[in-house]
C-alpha cells in the first residue's frame, strides 16, 4: 500500500545496486535540512549551504564512532525540488557497505527508509508531476532499449500530459460557459452559441481521438500476441497454464517431463486476445521426442511477445536457472509458483526473490499458487504490461499509461462524442453539461487529478525503493 503521508522526513539509496564509482544517498522532507546541518561537516566551516536556493558542496558526514565519509552534498533547501520538498543527496563511494551505513546514520537521527516509489509519489502528490509522468520515470528505469526510453523521456517531458491538459483546459472552460447560461437561463443570456459550443466538441473530440491512435496497439490483424511458459521440468507451468485458462488442458503431475510437445490455450485479458502456450521443460536428453520438444520450445520463446519464466518456490535456483535469469530482458516475467504446497513463509520469498535478482534479473517478478489463484490478477497485468511493450516501439506512450488509461480515454472520447449529439438534437444544455462532467472525470482519472489508492498501488507499486 502506498503512502500518502507526507510529512515525515524520508530517506534511500537512490543508485543503482552492486558495485560503482559512485553512490548516492537521497533525503526528503520537512527535516530535510535539520539533518544535513546535525550530520554533515564542511570543508569550508565558515559557511553552511544557503537555506534560500540550490547549492552544493563538499565536506565530511560522520557514519559511525571514529568513521567519516567523504561526500559531495546536493541540497535544495526549498521547493524547488523534485518533491516540491527539502530534498538533499549525498554523492560518495559506491561500496554498498558505506551506503547503507550513511542511510542508517539518517535512519537513526529520525529519517525513515523510504518506500518503493515514494519519492515520485510525493512529485505527484505536489503537483510537481501528473501520473503518466510518474509512469514515464518508471519506464525511464526500466528502459531495455532506445526506442524505449526515447518514448519515455518524452512522455515525462510533457509528450502526454501536455496534450491531455490542453484539452481538459479546453473543456473545462466550455463547460464553464455553459453553467453560466444555465444559472441565467431566465435572462435568456447566451455566453457560448451553438456553433461555438458545436465547434469546440469538435476540435477536443479530434484531439481525444489522436491520443487514442497513439495509445492503441499496433494492427496484427488476426494473430493474436503469444505468451510462453518456460521454465525446468515439473516447475510448475502446466498448473499455471491450467489455472490462467480455467481447464485442464494440460496434464499435470509428479512427474517431470510430462508435456512433451507444447500446448496453446486462448487468453483474452485486457481486451486483448493472446495465444498461452505450455511448453516442455527445458532439459538435455537425446530421445528423439525430447529433442523435439526442446526444439518447439525454444521455437516458440523466439515467437512469443512475451514470456513467463517459472521457478518453482519450493527449492533453490538451479545452474540452469542462473544461467537465464542472467539473461533475461524485460520482456519476460518471472513468476514464483507453487507458493500453496509448504509453510512458505514471506521472509523466505523475500530472501528468494532477493537472491533472483542477485543473478543480474531486474524486471517483474510475481509469487503464485496455481491451487489458490494468489498472485493470478497481478500476473495477468504483468503479462498485458509485458505484451503492450513488446508491440509498442513505434508508439509515442509507455506501456503502463497504455494498460491503465485506455478505459479511461475511450469514456471521455464517448462521453465528448455524446455532448455533441446533444447539441446536434437540441438535447438541452443540462445534458450537454452532464457529458461534459463524465469526460472531465474520464480525463482526471488519466492523468491523476482524481485518483484512488488501487490506482496509486498499480503505478507506484511497480517502483524501486530510492526513486
Amino acid at each position: 500500500m502506498v503512502s500518502l503521508d507526507v510529512d515525515d522526513t524520508i530517506a534511500a539509496i537512490a543508485s543503482a545496486p552492486g558495485p560503482g564509482l559512485r553512490g548516492i544517498v537521497r533525503v526528503s522532507g520537512p527535516r530535510t535540512v535539520e539533518l544535513v546541518e546535525a550530520l554533515f561537516e564542511i570543508y569550508d566551516s565558515r559557511a553552511f549551504p544557503n537555506r534560500l536556493r540550490p547549492t552544493s558542496t563538499r565536506g565530511q558526514l560522520t557514519v559511525d564512532e571514529g568513521l567519516k565519509v567523504d561526500i559531495d552534498l546536493y541540497l535544495w533547501p526549498t521547493k524547488r525540488s523534485y518533491t516540491r520538498q527539502p530534498t538533499a543527496e549525498f554523492h560518495l563511494v559506491g561500496s554498498r557497505p558505506v551506503l547503507e551505513m550513511v542511510l542508517n546514520r539518517l535512519c537513526g537521527c529520525g529519517a525513515r527508509l523510504a518506500r518503493p516509489g515514494e519519492f515520485t509519489l510525493r512529485a505527484f502528490l505536489s503537483g510537481r508531476i501528473d501520473l503518466t509522468q510518474a509512469e514515464a520515470v518508471l519506464a525511464v528505469i526500466d528502459s531495455s532499449g532506445e526506442q524505449q526510453l526515447d518514448t519515455a523521456l518524452r512522455q515525462m517531458a510533457g509528450g502526454l500530459a501536455g496534450p491531455l491538459g490542453a484539452i481538459r483546459d479546453d473543456l473545462m472552460g466550455t463547460l464553464a460557459e455553459l453553467e453560466a447560461g444555465l444559472d441565467f437561463v431566465e435572462e435568456d443570456i447566451e455566453f457560448i452559441t451553438r456553433s461555438q459550443l458545436l465547434e469546440q466538441l469538435e476540435r477536443a473530440g479530434e484531439k481525444l481521438e489522436t491520443i487514442q491512435q497513439q495509445i492503441s496497439l499496433r494492427d496484427r490483424g488476426s494473430e493474436a500476441s503469444r505468451v510462453v511458459l518456460w521454465g525446468e521440468p515439473n516447475s510448475g507451468k502446466s498448473s499455471l497454464f491450467n489455472a490462467l485458462l480455467g481447464t485442464q488442458e494440460s496434464i499435470v503431475t509428479e512427474v517431470a517431463g510430462t508435456t512433451t510437445d507444447f500446448l496453446v490455450g486462448e487468453l483474452v485479458l485486457k481486451s486483448m486476445k493472446l495465444d498461452l502456450v505450455d511448453t516442455a521443460g527445458a532439459e538435455e536428453r537425446s530421445e528423439y521426442v525430447s529433442s523435439q520438444a526442446q526444439q518447439h520450445r525454444v521455437e516458440q520463446q523466439e515467437q512469443a511477445d512475451a514470456r513467463l519464466f517459472c521457478i518453482d518456490s519450493q527449492r533453490q535456483p538451479t545452474p540452469w536457472e542462473k544461467e537465464q535469469l542472467s539473461k533475461l530482458t524485460n520482456a519476460c516475467v518471472v513468476v514464483l509458483t507453487k507458493t500453496d504446497l509448504h509453510d512458505l513463509e514471506s521472509m523466505r520469498l523475500t530472501e528468494l526473490s532477493q537472491q533472483i535478482r542477485s543473478f543480474g534479473f531486474d524486471g517483474s517478478m510475481v509469487a503464485t499458487s496455481s491451487h489458490s489463484r494468489a498472485g493470478l490478477d497481478l500476473l495477468a497485468d504483468e503479462i498485458s504490461l509485458a505484451v503492450i511493450n513488446s508491440q509498442s516501439a513505434d508508439q509515442s506512450i509507455v506501456g503502463t499509461t497504455v494498460l491503465r488509461a485506455s478505459e479511461s480515454l475511450r469514456d471521455a472520447t464517448a462521453a465528448v462524442g455524446h455532448a455533441k449529439d446533444a447539441v446536434i438534437h437540441h438535447l438541452g444544455d443540462e445534458l450537454v453539461a452532464s457529458e461534459l462532467r463524465r469526460s472531465l472525470e474520464a480525463l482526471g482519472q488519466v492523468v491523476g487529478a482524481i485518483y484512488t489508492d488501487d490506482i496509486l498501488d498499480l503505478v507506484f507499486g511497480r517502483f524501486c525503493i530510492g526513486k
